[in-house]
């Protein structure tokens, strides 16, 4: 499915009950999954808190796609402009190297032109020995001068809204909390969980799905994920 997402100047619209504000909830706080649905038609938020969509500049219309082989080197490129370099170097790059992303989570959105200006995917992983299936989440980036439109909070939107859909359970995540906190993120859940290398622990957040899955989740998170084959494409 297409989502269009419509001019910049106006809050983002995800669904009739979510009202005019582009944040789903504050920090922390959970929303009802059905609030998670977006609607056919999205408004890009201008002046979003945090990155991936601070600054100043205005995000052009914009379609949220589901990521294709095509993609590869163009969604690249965006990740070294976005990120740079040290990117390959973070722990979450440990659970997603010669895996491939979760089936149908992996999107990207791509401006008038079809050039793709932001990117995010969802990667299968098992918290702890032998404990519960969850998601990780990332990267999520957006072309720099692009930053202020939405694309970021779209494709989260979108990404958590087609996970719940495909019944998955929990998404995980490292990231700012002041940002991922609008979707419902928070470190609440994360304590006794942890990365297969160097992080800043108040950094890795979560999000229930299905409410009480991550009751007793501890250890360290282990990719789970399809591998890659000969002709895959992947980060």
């Amino acid at each position: 499915m297409e989502y269009l997402i419509k001019s910049a100047l106006a809050a983002t619209e995800i669904a009739p009950s979510s009202g005019p504000s582009g944040e789903l909830f504050s920090a922390g706080e959970k929303a009802p999954m059905a609030a998670l649905a977006p609607s056919l038609a999205h408004r890009a938020e201008a002046g979003s808190r945090g990155a991936p969509d601070e600054g100043a500049a205005l995000a052009p219309a914009f379609v949220i796609l589901a990521e294709s082989a095509a993609d590869m080197q163009a969604r690249e490129a965006l990740l070294d402009r976005a990120m740079g370099p040290k990117r390959r170097k973070k722990s979450s790059e440990k659970l997603r190297r010669g895996r491939r992303p979760s089936e149908g989570l992996a999107f990207v959105a791509r401006d008038p032109s079809g050039a793709v200006v932001g990117t995010v995917r969802l990667w299968d992983v098992m918290l702890g020995e032998g404990g519960p299936a969850a998601l990780l989440l990332g990267p999520l980036a957006v072309e720099p001068g692009l930053k202020s439109g939405g694309i970021g909070s779209a494709l989260m939107r979108h990404a958590i809204a087609e996970a719940s859909r495909l019944g998955h359970s929990a998404i995980l995540l490292v990231g700012d909390a002041p940002y991922y906190g609008r979707f419902g993120f928070s470190a609440d859940r994360t304590g006794s969980l942890a990365m297969p290398g160097p992080y800043e622990r108040h950094r890795l957040l979560a999000l229930e799905l299905k409410e009480g899955v991550l009751d007793g989740a501890k250890g360290t998170i282990k990719a789970a994920g399809r591998r890659v084959k000969a002709l895959d494409f992947v980060a």
